[in-house]
């Protein structure tokens, strides 16, 4: 049974730790996985055996999916449906992790609990806060060090797939199935600030795929955004909130991407990761073991710069020069 669920596995969720030294991945059963990536390496370039592909550590979390990740210098935090979870790295190093803390989120009026799609934490201003995009179409903020439930912003009407911060943690953009992007004032309650649509633009919207947003990013600096799903990938002016650059996949649609360096780095529901140029060109195309991405870590702590990709396979395909898979790991 265990190999049957393994070729049935999707990797939603990873985390690095903040010592750079290991991988935390979560699945649609439940379970984290945690990769030992110091152990990748002999050498500079040598990749150890077999072996160490395999998690060093596997525990069930959730009763169901984990789709999101998040980490403090103290907790690795995974989200499931109608939960969030608290979990100690130097447990989980012990290979004792046990849910040291766990926040639930009201079902509501709805017939089922709400997923937890999208974490992020901001430890600005003195305060570990964590912002949750749920499929009850709300952000909630919880403040890690109270346990409490600082504010929810309200607005989306569909799931909430997505969010992020600001580089200064004043605001917060969040994307969802109803097909807007929303910009909040992450230190106070209220309506969106602002919100784009990007399927109400004629070079972005792509009937056959809907007008859900599956990913949004900002860069380093807040001046670009980029957002997508079924609409098209693209690069938005931030200041002006309007479309600078489509980054056109035709026959496929975007789970996630990120901001890195000069490039942006994405994926979605083709087997590839795709490296564009900000002129909206594809860099690199680096082929996966998943037909399809759900998720994209990267790593620059560790002695060697590590790229993961994760998503509908057992195995999560690992890039340290970022342009081509040097090899999978196993979740088994």
């Amino acid at each position: 049974m265990d190999i049957l669920k393994q070729y049935y596995t999707t990797v939603f969720a990873q985390e690095f730790s903040p010592c750079g030294k290991y991988l935390a991945a979560g699945n649609n059963y439940g379970k984290i996985a945690v990769f030992n990536i110091s152990s990748f390496f002999i050498g500079d370039d040598t990749i150890q055996l077999e072996e160490s592909r395999h998690p060093m550590y596997k525990f069930t979390a959730h009763n169901s999916s984990i789709y999101a990740l998040a980490s403090t210098d103290k907790f690795l935090i995974s989200g499931g449906i109608g939960n969030i979870c608290g979990w100690s790295w130097n447990d989980i190093k012990k290979k004792e992790a046990k849910v040291l803390w766990k926040f639930t989120i009201t079902q509501g009026e709805s017939l089922t609990k709400p997923e937890v799609n999208s974490m992020i934490i901001n430890p600005k201003n003195g305060q570990m806060l964590l912002y949750a995009g749920c499929g009850d179409n709300k952000i909630y903020v919880w403040d890690l060090e109270h346990g409490s439930l600082l504010r929810t912003f309200e607005g989306h009407t569909d799931y909430i797939q997505c969010v992020t911060l600001s580089s200064t943690g004043q605001e917060c953009l969040s994307g969802s199935e109803d097909g807007s992007v929303r910009l909040w004032d992450a230190r106070k309650n209220g309506k969106a600030a602002q919100c784009v649509e990007p399927y109400k633009y004629e070079n972005l919207h792509r009937p056959r795929f809907g007008k859900w947003i599956g990913c949004v990013a900002l860069d380093n600096n807040d001046d670009w955004m980029v957002c997508g799903g079924g609409p098209t990938l693209c690069v938005w002016h931030v200041r002006s909130l309007s479309p600078a650059t489509p980054l056109y996949t035709p026959d496929a649609t975007n789970s996630v991407a990120i901001f890195h360096d000069d490039v942006i780095i994405s994926g979605g529901s083709q087997p590839y990761v795709c490296h564009w140029s900000f002129g909206g060109e594809i860099k690199a195309e680096i082929p996966t073991s998943a037909s399809g991405i759900y998720s994209i870590a990267v790593c620059a702590k560790s002695n060697q710069k590590v790229l993961s990709a994760g998503g509908t396979s057992h195995k999560i395909d690992v890039s340290t020069n970022f342009m081509y898979r040097d090899f999978s790991l196993i979740f088994s």
